[in-house]
């Protein structure tokens, strides 16, 4: 799908306003830790666009020759077991960093914290925001209250990460096919997006859910304290 730089320069103006609502910055604001993950609540025509715009605008990384889909797999499984650990700057969170895979952050993957990107374009991008809610229930409320106020119909699956309750959902959207995790923990809500090419999905679905797995909440640092 070709889009024009009139298209993107809107779909640009728009992400940065999701930004700043959200306000995005790995370096800390405050309302960072007030207003809930836009994205959490099923929003997903702008998950569509925040998709394909990340997709368009790593385009660069994908430059380099493409593995083997097997072999990347195989990797993929043996990281899920034994890979690097990291801990994202927000420290709401860890996750394993794939062989082979690079670290994008900024604005350039706003409103996510950190996308991982694969040679064979696969992006998985992370992110965590504190809300006011600490259950699953909650959280389905927030996301079937924010899809009747976009007229957005998604289905929802439950399933676990780490023992903990969480939402999946997997759809097509413009040029890519998501899958999508939600989860709330210690009123922190994460999300984990798998955006992934059509042809490709097929094969990563069954590895990339158990690198999913990977993904460890940690417990959230304490609000500075309020002056007087």
């Amino acid at each position: 799908m070709k889009i024009s730089l009139e298209q993107m320069g809107k779909m640009k103006e728009r992400r940065q306003q999701l930004a700043s609502r959200r306000g995005i910055g790995l370096g800390g604001d405050k309302n960072r830790w007030a207003q809930p993950l836009l994205l959490t609540f099923g929003i997903l025509f702008v998950v569509a666009i925040v998709a394909d715009l990340v997709r368009l605008q790593l385009g660069g990384a994908f430059t380099q020759e493409l593995e083997s889909v097997q072999e990347e797999l195989q990797q993929l499984a043996r990281d899920s077991a034994s890979g690097q650990r990291i801990t994202a700057d927000s420290k709401l969170f860890s996750y394993v960093l794939p062989a082979g895979w690079t670290i994008r952050t900024g604005d350039e993957v706003a409103p996510y914290d950190l996308a991982l990107v694969s040679p064979n374009r696969v992006i998985v991008n992370l992110s965590a925001a504190r809300v006011p809610f600490d259950d699953l229930p909650s959280l389905f409320k927030a996301m079937s209250q924010r899809e009747r106020e976009y007229s957005v119909r998604s289905e929802v699956q439950t399933c676990f990460v780490r023992g903990i309750p969480a939402a999946r959902r997997e759809m097509q959207l413009m040029k890519t096919r998501i899958l999508v995790v939600d989860f709330v923990k210690d009123h922190v809500a994460h999300q984990i997006f798998c955006d992934v090419p059509p042809e490709l999905y097929d094969q990563y679905r069954p590895t990339l859910l158990k690198f999913i797995e990977t993904y460890q909440p940690l417990p959230p640092p304490a609000l500075p304290k309020k002056t007087p």
